[in-house]
């Protein structure tokens, strides 16, 4: 959730006020509210999860599959001190916001074209798409030349070192993480992801195997955005 600490804050103040208004004004002046955010691909579970992990010797039905990458942002307001959590992989910042924007752009919007895209194509995962070498080409495209040249990011952060690390997650064979998942709430994440509000909406006739648009008579075939062939096939669908 974006400014999870400061929508933490608003609630907590305004249930105090219900009971006393002294302890809300107290919890307001005295009492900090970092925000955060975290990043780790955990798909939803399937039965074939399930099944590989009882082979495990596991056997719980509230377990998760995930990724070995994690990330964890959170800023570094606590006027009373705090635990050395740096010292554990977690990355203390003065602001999350840019690390959060980097995240719903590059990696949520990179896995709404996964989506869109390659189901249209008949292609049912993440790695299955991002092992399709024209897939693969736009998904850069979209990282490096669409969503990184809008962020504002802190000195020492490298958007194609990140870029790069992306395309390793999503090359993960041993996560099956669904494009139907994804998909399922594309309305809410392109807002997330930070496409335009208006669409410039391709004329778009179908899609071939080939992944080459077909335009209708009349209409020159032009550079397409990324973020257009995202938004198109979401449509179609």
């Amino acid at each position: 959730m974006p400014d999870n600490g400061k929508r933490t804050r608003q609630a907590v103040v305004q249930l105090a006020e219900q009971r006393d208004a002294d302890l809300a004004s107290w919890i307001a002046n005295e009492v900090a509210f970092p925000c955060s955010m975290v990043d780790r691909i955990v798909p939803a579970m399937t039965d074939a999860d399930f099944e590989r992990l009882a082979v495990l010797g596991v056997n719980d039905p509230n377990a998760v599959v995930c990724e070995a990458f994690t990330q964890w942002v959170v800023e570094d307001h606590f006027p009373t001190g705090r635990p050395s959590w740096e010292a554990e992989g977690v990355e203390m910042v003065a602001d999350v916001a840019p690390f959060e924007t980097m995240k719903l752009r590059m990696l949520n919007g990179s896995h709404s074209l996964l989506a869109y895209l390659g189901a249209l194509a008949g292609i049912e995962t993440v790695y299955e798409g991002v092992n399709n070498a024209e897939l693969r080409s736009l998904l850069r495209r979209y990282m490096l030349e669409e969503a990184a040249p809008t962020l504002v990011m802190p000195e020492g952060i490298d958007l194609d070192a990140y870029a790069d690390s992306l395309m390793a997650r999503f090359a993960n064979d041993s996560l099956r993480h669904r494009l139907q998942q994804i998909a399922m709430d594309g309305s809410q994440s392109f807002h997330s992801a930070g496409f335009p509000e208006r669409w410039n909406v391709v004329p778009l006739v179908k899609l071939r195997p080939a992944w080459r648009w077909e335009w209708r008579p009349g209409f020159a075939t032009p550079r397409v955005k990324t973020y257009t062939a995202i938004v198109t096939p979401w449509m179609i669908r």
